[in-house]
């Protein structure tokens, strides 16, 4: 035991005090404490462990549970997406065994065991602090309640094992402990009394709510089903740990055995062992590469298959379409060319006429002299232009800036006269 102080300039009256001490009055584990708390120390964390351990077995028969009534829940689902009327048959797909009334009850039950744990818990006190007594009364009570569940074992109890009747003897707590009367007496505090939500108590939950499984299914019946439900389910995860455990202290057994040997041999057996992982995974990367390959050939000889046959029933019925569509063309073409030939017959059947033809003939005479007229004075004017243009070849641009002149100073004119028009008008309504 390690000693803070040092035994060489400390006095040897006061050294064997405190050994004298340390062998009467205080723990052996060297922490200081006398024997009396040292001892209630350790009962409590005996009594701690014990308490976690029946909690964890709680814990889990209470998953097993909710993941039983979870399946089922899931195997309702499935079959009702599936629009089948009948469930019975979806069962063992699932991984259910149990008859539907089992499920239901256990799904009811564990809703109002949830209901009136949740009652069990404290409230806030008037001044906002949590009552540390009465949450000390309750888990004494609790923890009294427990230990007289868990002396109740059910009938079917004796299939299990030693570990699944610790769990199945804790499951029974949601299923047969009522709530103390003693909770219902209590002062009142924030929002109401405690362990009451809307007037409601464990007891009167407990009451009003019937047990159903001895409406809907046999109670032994019943508990053998759930016992021997939540004893195959834990049995198949034991076993699934106990196989990983197995293989964990195989690998170390290797391991260990591997370290025993010599640095050289180990590093010459790691170097082969790697040496022959490369080789396996390159064996398999080239068959993996040449069965791609041989894959990728059949899936191209496939594809040119079926392109050329698709192409050629494509192009069969497009030929057969673009024979059809190119006869309809054609004889919409010569329809066409008739309507048009008889159209033309009937307009010149309606233009020239007895009384039309003198007419049209002296139009025909006035366009004729019209169209000499303009043609004399286009020659004129070209005429002219080429004089022009032969006196001065710059003539084209000046003609066209005296033109933009002539219409620069039109709009000055036009903007000047409106001006002097509203002057004017203004004037007018100015004068009295």
């Amino acid at each position: 035991m390690a000693r803070p102080w040092n035994a060489q300039n400390t006095p040897v009256d006061v050294s064997q005090l405190i050994e004298q001490l340390e062998r009467h009055c205080l723990a052996p584990d060297g922490s200081y404490l006398s024997k009396s708390a040292y001892s209630e120390l350790h009962l409590a964390r005996e009594e701690m462990s014990k308490e976690r351990l029946r909690y964890l077995e709680a814990l889990a028969v209470y998953g097993e549970a909710i993941g039983m009534v979870e399946e089922y829940q899931q195997a309702i689902s499935a079959a009702n997406h599936g629009g089948v009327r009948d469930h019975q048959p979806l069962y063992p797909h699932f991984g259910l065994t149990c008859s539907p009334q089992v499920y239901e009850s256990l799904e009811h039950q564990l809703a109002v065991a949830e209901a009136a744990q949740r009652l069990r818990l404290p409230l806030l006190s008037k001044d906002g602090d949590v009552r540390k007594k009465e949450i000390e009364k309750w888990n004494t009570m609790s923890r009294s309640s427990l230990d007289s569940a868990s002396s109740m074992t059910l009938s079917s109890s004796s299939i299990t094992t030693g570990y699944n009747n610790n769990y199945v003897d804790n499951s029974n707590i949601s299923r047969t402990v009522g709530p103390p009367s003693i909770f219902d007496n209590v002062e009142l505090g924030v929002g109401g009394v405690p362990n009451r939500f809307l007037g409601i108590t464990r007891s009167f939950l407990w009451q009003v709510q019937p047990q159903q499984t001895s409406m809907m299914v046999n109670s032994a019946e019943y508990q053998r089903s759930i016992v021997l439900e939540i004893e195959s389910r834990l049995e198949a995860k034991c076993d699934t740990l106990a196989d990983i455990f197995t293989m964990d202290e195989i690998d170390s057994s290797s391991i260990s055995q591997i370290s025993g040997a010599r640095l050289p041999e180990r590093v010459k057996l790691i170097i082969e062992e790697i040496e022959r992982e490369e080789a396996l995974l390159l064996e398999d990367l080239y068959s993996m590469d040449r069965k791609f390959a041989e894959h990728f050939n059949v899936i191209d000889q496939i594809l040119e298959v079926l392109i050329k046959f698709i192409m050629d029933l494509k192009l069969q019925h497009q030929h057969e379409f673009d024979e059809l569509r190119k006869t309809w063309l054609c004889k919409r073409c010569q329809t066409m060319n008739a309507k048009l030939r008889v159209l033309e017959h009937l307009l010149l059947r309606d233009t020239y006429t007895k009384e039309s033809v003198p007419a049209l003939h002296r139009i025909r005479k006035y366009l004729v002299e019209a169209t000499e007229e303009a043609s004399i004075a286009y020659n004129k004017a070209v005429t002219r232009l080429r004089e022009y243009q032969g006196v001065d070849p710059y003539f084209d641009s000046i003609a066209r800036q005296y033109n933009d002149i002539v219409k620069k100073l039109e709009g000055m004119q036009w903007t000047i006269h409106q001006v002097e028009m509203d002057l004017k008008r203004s004037l007018d309504q100015s004068a009295p």
